[in-house]
């Protein structure tokens, strides 16, 4: 996506911005996910949960106008699970990131460079009830994305090393995936619906490169200003997604509605 410059029309030198791939756990934009745990990685087990996650990247100064711009930008999100099967909806763990890039549009290829900080912490009410304490992961990270575009389907790859670990894990990690967005295909109230999809895979050194692997299929509606709102079926198997369990197997299915921001 491509946002223009303060105080000119849409059109106009337009400042290109960093977003991660659809079928990301890690996303950007406000988003709520109900999922049901077929393999629950923390000590409430398989169970029915929720996620909520906030956050965007926004770029804040064109570094280079034309045809090939590029933009540095800043961006920040946070992840929050919760038990819905516990009586108190028990905070699971939060994760939060927050960073800078740098993203050029090259035609149909996109690349970004990122330099971010991400912690993660457990929630009070699970740290209470299962009397464990909250494994210290702090890191800053320098990764890079490369993205190709072709019609409908959007190609893209990243690699990244955790320049600063707290945990003294091997530091190294990649992902890739493929998106899917194909032309409107039906009328909603005077709008458009998007058929949307992708696939996410990812790994790291800190788990001896095992691959998880994440899905999205869903719609999306046109709201204006390049914004959507998107609501899509979503899968997960391999390792948590919450940085408190990082080693731990995870496997679920839900639903996710997503708002740009």
């Amino acid at each position: 996506m491509q946002r223009p410059l303060p105080g000119q029309g849409a059109d106009i030198s337009p400042m290109p911005d960093f977003e991660l791939p659809s079928a990301s756990p890690r996303v950007h934009g406000l988003v709520a996910r109900v999922i049901s745990a077929r393999r629950g990685e923390s000590q409430f087990g398989r169970e029915q949960e929720a996620e909520v996650a906030l956050g965007e990247d926004f770029p804040l100064v064109s570094l280079r106008g034309g045809p090939h711009p590029i933009s540095l930008g800043f961006g920040s999100q946070v992840y929050a699970r919760f038990s819905l099967e516990d009586a108190q909806s028990a905070m699971i763990s939060h994760d939060w990131v927050v960073g800078i890039n740098t993203t050029a549009a090259l035609g149909r290829w996109d690349l970004t460079l990122r330099l971010y900080h991400e912690s993660s912490h457990l929630g009070d009410e699970y740290g209470d009830r299962f009397a464990t304490r909250r494994l210290d992961w702090s890191r800053e990270v320098l990764g890079a994305w490369a993205g190709y575009t072709a019609g409908p389907w959007r190609f893209s790859a990243s690699a990244s090393y955790a320049v600063v670990d707290g945990l003294g894990l091997p530091r190294a990690s990649g992902a890739a995936a493929i998106d899917f967005k194909s032309r409107p295909a039906l009328d909603v109230l005077g709008s458009r619906l998007h058929p949307t999809g992708g696939v996410f895979f990812a790994a790291d050194a800190a788990t001896a490169w095992r691959v998880s692997t994440s899905a999205r299929l869903g719609m999306a509606l046109p709201t204006g200003s390049g914004r959507e709102i998107g609501v899509a079926l979503i899968a997960h198997d391999g390792l948590s997604t919450q940085r408190q369990f990082f080693r731990r197997q995870s496997r679920y299915v839900g639903l996710e509605l997503r708002f740009d921001l």
